[in-house]
């Protein structure tokens, strides 16, 4: 019985309350209502796509490395989501002049004219996800949520 109690006890301390459970749930219904959100309105780009596009509309033109750095995802999984938004005549990629063995990567016109659109689609998915959350309840847990990153970034740099 008391074997139980501690297995017990480290489940719901590793699983059921963990930062990392609790974050990881969260993530996925993210994921899981914006892929509804943009496919309801025709839009053909999954979320991990959106994940790259972000960071191409803030600044366009950027090397697939700092993709890779930016979106935290490894060199592999950039170059088929690339391969995927180039196929869909969302990015194009263009041999750097100053760097002849690097590509920069564009957004197309497409892109450009869907980009409004989704970034609203984005803003309403945020506004359900803060229903019932003060400001400050908000500021407090993207605080904390930052701190684990840059707990967990500092780590993966020095591994």
């Amino acid at each position: 019985m008391h074997m139980k109690n501690i297995a017990s006890e480290n489940f719901e301390r590793v699983i059921d309350t963990s930062i990392a459970y609790l974050v990881g749930r969260t993530s996925r219904a993210i994921i899981k209502r914006l892929t509804k959100k943009f496919a309801d309105a025709g839009f053909d780009v999954s979320y991990e796509q959106w994940s790259i596009l972000i960071h191409l509309y803030r600044k366009d033109g950027q090397t697939q490395q700092e993709l890779s750095r930016i979106a935290v995802k490894d060199k592999a999984a950039i170059t088929r989501l690339l391969n995927v938004l180039e196929k869909k005549n969302i990015v194009l990629r263009i041999p750097d002049r100053t760097d002849k063995r690097s590509k920069l990567v564009y957004l197309t016109h497409k892109a450009k004219a869907f980009q409004n659109d989704l970034m609203a689609l984005v803003e309403e998915m945020l506004q359900e996800a803060e229903q019932g959350i003060s400001l400050e309840e908000m500021a407090r847990c993207k605080t904390t949520l930052n701190k684990i990153f840059a707990n967990f970034d500092r780590l993966n740099v020095s591994d």
